[in-house]
């Protein structure tokens, strides 16, 4: 497997933590500090990077229980972040305004959990890293872990003017991107 094959499949991996960071920035954009940005990117590469090689580690032991349930879990996950958010429309519209909710949604365990299941993937992708890798697992880690921080910081940058543009409607767009992310999911592990 090439670098390029690799810087590839960073992109392809990046793509659900590109969305998430949209997501955040646009509904809790009243809560982000710059501590709450910055930890976006770092999180997600960090996970992009530690899913591939424990995925390679693991090899063929739990490949086909974890192809088999990946995809339901991560869908699973961003169900129940995008209920979550929902919740908190709702809540914050019993008080007359949605255009400033989550102010202290945003945490590091919500992000943590997003890390988790955003990289659930790369974690099946390590696995078939197990026979087909020609350079050092730590070394693609690192690529695809790299690749997700690029995406994830242009994300935080689109993620930001979305919400400033979108004004009120921010935070609702924000649990439909993490809904469409979930049933997304859902059908790739019912086809898959």
């Amino acid at each position: 497997m090439s670098i390029t094959e690799i810087i590839l499949i960073g992109v392809a991996l990046a793509t659900d933590a590109f969305a998430v960071t949209v997501s955040n920035c646009t509904t809790y954009k009243s809560g982000l500090t710059k501590k709450h940005e910055l930890s976006m990117p770092i999180t997600f590469a960090f996970f992009q990077f530690l899913m591939p090689v424990v995925g390679f580690y693991l090899g063929s032991i739990v490949s086909v229980y974890l192809k088999s349930f990946s995809k339901y879990i991560t869908a699973t996950i961003f169900f129940i972040l995008a209920i979550k958010i929902i919740i908190e429309i709702v809540v914050e519209k019993k008080d007359g305004d949605i255009s400033k909710p989550n102010k202290s949604g945003f945490s590091f365990s919500l992000l943590l959990i997003q890390g988790i299941a955003t990289s659930i993937d790369a974690l099946i992708i390590g696995v078939a890293f197990a026979g087909t890798l020609s350079i050092s697992v730590f070394i693609a880690g690192l690529i695809i872990g790299t690749v997700t921080f690029i995406i994830v910081s242009g994300a935080l940058i689109i993620g930001k003017k979305l919400g400033e543009i979108l004004g009120k409607y921010a935070v609702i767009i924000g649990a439909v991107i993490l809904f469409i992310l979930a049933v997304k999911n859902l059908i790739e592990g019912i086809i898959g």
